[in-house]
């Protein structure tokens, strides 16, 4: 009877334990994941702003920035942000020689989060 008790309380416990486990490590949280510049003239340059926030308890690094297109790039030199903090991520457009009309830029963001991959549009209307 006694070795049944031990066994139930132990697995009790453990139970518990496994149950309050709460991943670690950076999480990322981001205001907006579109940022749409509106109408905007061709051969204007414009910067668009992500505002990012560390939910976690480490520090968030950007370890990759791709764009869809060459006309979009990350100002940012490096990116890290420490643990309950904000800030944001700057992006500049060029639409010199782009086409009149609609435009989209797709940005896929790496991070050390999980998950690791994060996708951003910037929108705009090119007259």
């Amino acid at each position: 009877m006694n070795k049944v008790y031990i066994l139930l309380t132990f697995s009790i416990l453990m139970l518990s334990c496994v149950q309050n486990k709460t991943p670690h490590g950076a999480k990322i949280e981001f205001e907006s994941k579109e940022y749409n510049i509106g109408k905007i003239k061709r051969g204007t340059i414009a910067q668009c702003y992500f505002v990012v926030k560390n939910t976690g308890d480490s520090t968030l690094v950007f370890n990759n920035v791709i764009v869809s297109c060459e006309c979009t790039s990350l100002s940012n030199e490096k990116v890290e942000i420490p643990a309950g903090k904000s800030d944001s991520l700057k992006f500049i457009v060029d639409t010199n020689g782009k086409e009149l009309g609609k435009f989209e830029s797709v940005i896929r963001v790496i991070t050390n989060t999980v998950p690791d991959f994060h996708k951003l549009k910037i929108t705009a209307q090119i007259e």
